[in-house]
């Protein structure tokens, strides 16, 4: 969960889709974002505090949503466009949408938990004249190439299958990531233009030139696997203190890439 992003995030719990997407987030489940991750969000410098425009539900959601929308475009640029060329492992990329419905065992697909659902919350809590009908109108746009994308890997995927894509086929993929790539930018200039920020970065076509690190995002994701094997962060700096799994006092557990990565962007 994101502890140290906004401490209504209790009180936004309450709601079921709240809670879903919040409860879902791959590593905002493990590790939470630095603390001067809220000071930043709430000012530039502090005299230039220019959230404070927002309506409070709009600048509560930015603040909850804005380091899974940063994970959503790494996920993006360094997981899911190099699969494009590896038809081995479309199946990956299929699995993004699949959800389950086992009696009360239901789940939601990965891309609605940690893409479409906080997009869409984020979308409801800004205004029109800030931006949220061109929100919608986006995650419509990319919720649709995403889809897309799924049905082209299922159908086209090499596991199981004795004879790979065609050349017609891998250019298909790629374009249909590349309207997603589209959408999704759409979506980070308009929640940028309604907070006077540029924290979203856009990704470029075929993500060259990303200013983000894919460096950073990989430690990431392995301490947030860390951690949760750990119990989460509470369990493991207990741990640690104990020098349990081989770490000492004073070394968190959970390791130290959560606070440059978020850093990412400040200024």
């Amino acid at each position: 969960m994101l502890p140290c992003v906004l401490p209504v995030l209790a009180a936004a719990l309450q709601s079921p889709l709240t809670r879903r997407a919040v409860m879902g987030s791959a590593v905002a489940a493990s590790l939470s974002p630095p603390a001067a991750f809220a000071d930043f969000s709430s000012g530039r410098t502090g005299a230039d505090d220019y959230l404070q425009e927002l309506p409070p539900k709009a600048k509560q959601a930015y603040l909850q949503y804005l380091p899974q929308l940063q994970l959503d475009g790494d996920f993006y640029v360094f997981v899911l466009q190099p699969l494009l060329t590896q038809p081995g492992k479309w199946d990956r990329i299929a699995d993004l949408v699949l959800s389950t419905d086992i009696g009360s065992a239901a789940s939601v697909s990965r891309l609605d938990r940690e893409f479409v659902t906080p997009m869409r919350i984020l979308s409801l809590a800004f205004p029109p004249d800030l931006g949220g009908e061109e929100m919608q109108e986006s995650i419509d746009k990319f919720q649709s190439a995403m889809f897309s994308l799924a049905r082209q890997a299922r159908k086209s995927g090499t596991t199981g299958n004795v004879s790979g894509p065609s050349e017609k086929e891998l250019k298909d993929v790629a374009k249909t990531w590349d309207t997603g790539r589209v959408a999704l930018n759409e979506f980070f200039a308009a929640v940028n233009a309604g907070t006077q920020s540029d924290r979203l970065a856009p990704i470029p076509p075929n993500g060259q030139g990303y200013p983000r690190s894919e460096r950073l995002y990989t430690q990431l994701m392995k301490d947030a696997a860390l951690c949760r094997n750990r119990g989460g962060e509470a369990l493991a700096g207990l741990w640690g203190q104990l020098m349990v799994y081989g770490t000492v006092p004073g070394v968190n557990p959970c390791g130290n890439a959560a606070a440059e990565y978020y850093a990412q962007g400040m200024k």
